[in-house]
């Protein structure tokens, strides 16, 4: 069996650079970054000179690709679907950053594919593995809440004109706005832990900043078992990125993970506790993390690695599931757009994200 998995990465931007900070820390096993690519001379140069490895301006180039096991994708959203398709016609392994694609249609294409080609097409929703969210997983499936009451997801972060003065960020066809682009990581945890959904009320605005989605969104959601949901959402919290919480009520107790990126046990209180149970759980489920994209990347990429080389071709998180996430996105948005409720088993999507230009 190798002993590393040989990766190419497609994408220098603002993505790349947490990424780098992972590899750098030494706590990723199993790898060798073998090529990179990205259409700007002066982050390829750059990332070549301190990875010391090739660099492309062109992922199609074979140059790029003939050595490599694993291509993780981290480009313009807009782009995700195109490059992952390409890749995966190659029969190369594909992980590629959130969202996978712009519509569920083509995340259910890809993961399709995958599946005809024998490969892998994972999805870096890397908040899955943050030891506080995998407490409430297994306390979930556990039952130890019992009847589930409410369930709410508060994300409050801040981003300036700046970000979205580029050709992607904020717009309908490339991107999307909090819902999609910020927001999306919480959606899957919340359709992940306590779906199945059945209908979603949501309205979006455009409140500090000026993009063609929006800035900030409310919404009402009920879940199949009658509880319900409650999702806060915007990038016009100011000065800095404030919060990324999820709440759970239920008959026995009550829950809320917060911090900036769904991180930290704030509480964890129940009917039934021993003596500093929560102070316990407190400890050993929290993290501190240096911004909102966490530290669960590096568990993720471990993951990721580990199946590869026993030749696994099924990720931590697969295509299928960014399917369904993107479902619940999209059911927001067109409930926004009609100021109606919207089914989520309804086939009603938006009728800008990833189409209107």
């Amino acid at each position: 069996m190798k002993n590393n998995v040989r990766i190419g990465i497609v994408g220098l931007g603002r993505v790349f650079e947490h990424y780098l900070k992972l590899f750098k820390s030494k706590k990723i096993k199993n790898y060798q970054i073998v090529s990179l690519c990205d259409l700007d001379l002066k982050k390829g140069n750059n990332a070549k000179k301190i990875l010391k490895t090739k660099y492309y301006t062109n992922y199609k180039d074979p140059n790029f690709y003939k050595e490599i096991d694993l291509v993780i994708i981290l480009t313009i959203s807009g782009t995700h679907y195109k490059i992952c398709k390409f890749f995966l016609n190659k029969k190369i392994n594909v992980l590629c950053e959130k969202p996978l694609t712009m519509t569920p249609e083509k995340s259910l294409e890809l993961y399709k594919l995958a599946k005809k080609k024998n490969v892998m097409c994972g999805v870096a929703f890397q908040n899955r593995f943050n030891p506080s969210i995998e407490l409430v997983k297994k306390s979930i499936d556990k039952g130890i809440f019992g009847k589930i009451v409410n369930v709410s997801v508060s994300l409050l972060w801040c981003r300036y004109q700046k970000y979205y003065n580029d050709n992607w960020h904020g717009r309908w066809k490339k991107d999307g706005g909090v819902l999609n682009q910020q927001l999306i990581h919480h959606l899957d945890i919340m359709r992940w832990i306590f779906g199945p959904i059945v209908r979603v009320s949501c309205t979006t605005t455009k409140r500090l900043n000026k993009l063609e989605a929006e800035d900030t969104a409310s919404a009402i959601v009920e879940f199949s078992n009658g509880s319900l949901g409650n999702i806060e959402a915007t990038t016009a919290a100011r000065p800095i990125d404030l919060q990324a919480s999820l709440s759970i009520t239920g008959e026995k107790g009550t829950a809320v993970v917060g911090g900036i990126a769904m991180n930290q046990i704030k509480i964890w209180k129940f009917i039934k506790q021993k003596k500093n149970e929560e102070a316990k759980v407190k400890r050993l489920n929290s993290q501190k993390v240096p911004n909102g994209y966490g530290l669960s990347h590096i568990t993720y990429l471990n993951k990721v690695f580990k199946l590869i080389l026993k030749k696994k071709v099924t990720p931590p998180v697969d295509a299928f599931q960014a399917y369904l996430t993107s479902i619940f996105v999209h059911s927001l948005y067109r409930s926004s757009e009609t100021s109606k409720w919207v089914k989520l088993n309804s086939g009603l999507r938006s009728k800008k994200l990833g189409f209107k230009n």
